[in-house]
């Protein structure tokens, strides 16, 4: 998404009428090690769509921008038990004018792209649509992410490694659950809205580690498996986001956790040749760190 003129290119040659805007960098941990890395490609790579979007305005006719529910940062009482008590007292609550709140530099990228889309919005009357999710899970999933990162090291006969204490509570949404969200949206969502992706089940760390070591039929030998690390540089105890403005178009989450993450194990056990050992054993650390030589970022 850097390179303009492969861009435009694409929406030449293929007749793009929809930009569905998902890539990004994603992982926080390696956002505190690389963190120009995420500016230039979430921030910047966003305004290169933006402008691409700015040549083909007469053929692009949406424009959906997927951002995350971390650029609310812990506030969940702008975002979360209070935007559903007060949507159940009749009280609007409006995600598109929720203040943005981000704590890590994977956030505030994707905050910053959030902005430069409403710029553009504003500016340029933009048909954009903004998508605020939780942590996805399910098959194919890089292992740098929690639940592949535990899978493949339990395959591999190795401790999972629990940040702090493991207290920080997620919510999980599988990836058929999620695949069937953004298509809601696309067809079904009013542009200028933003919409939480998710679900309201919520689960810690530590407690995602023995649903796993369960999956696997260890949770006999629990303790010998889990093995606690120093946590982040910072980690927000909670993202908790309400669902119901997503939930008002018609769908709904229907994977239960456990289920999903069984579905997820015996596809990485079917799947083990799907990434090469070299590829992958940098992600399978405790705490990775992608540091880069930042004289070429300038």
């Amino acid at each position: 998404i850097m390179s303009a003129d492969l861009v435009n290119f694409l929406i030449k040659q293929f007749r793009v009428d929809t930009i569905y805007h998902f890539a990004a960098q994603t992982h926080v941990d390696n956002s505190f090690g690389n963190s120009l890395t995420f500016t230039k490609n979430n921030v910047l790579g966003t305004h290169t769509l933006l402008e691409c979007w700015r040549c083909h305005q007469e053929q692009i006719k949406r424009f959906i921008h997927v951002s995350t529910d971390e650029v609310y940062g812990e506030n969940k009482e702008i975002h979360g038990e209070t935007a559903e008590k007060m949507n159940g007292s009749g009280v609007e609550f409006d995600e598109a004018k929720s203040m943005l709140l981000p704590t890590n530099p994977y956030a505030a990228s994707k905050a910053a792209a959030e902005l430069m889309v409403r710029a553009y919005m504003h500016s340029f009357k933009l048909p954009a649509i903004i998508t605020r999710g939780n942590n996805v899970y399910g098959p194919r999933q890089y292992p740098e992410k929690l639940i592949p990162k535990f899978i493949f090291r339990l395959e591999r006969k190795q401790k999972l490694c629990v940040h702090g204490k493991g207290t920080p509570r997620r919510s999980y949404l599988y990836v058929d659950d999620a695949a069937e969200a953004y298509e809601k949206i696309l067809f079904a969502g009013e542009v200028g809205q933003v919409y939480n992706v998710g679900t309201k089940d919520e689960i810690s760390v530590l407690e995602v580690t023995k649903a796993i070591i369960k999956a696997y039929g260890l949770d006999k030998e629990e303790k010998e498996w889990i093995e606690f690390v120093a946590d982040r540089h910072f980690n927000d105890q909670r993202y908790f986001i309400s669902t119901a403005k997503l939930e008002s178009l018609g769908w709904k989450a229907k994977v239960k956790f456990q289920d999903g993450i069984e579905r997820t194990m015996k596809w990485y056990q079917a799947n083990r040749n799907h990434w090469s050992e070299e590829s992958i054993l940098g992600a399978l650390v405790p705490h990775p760190r992608r540091h880069v030589d930042t004289s070429a970022l300038v």
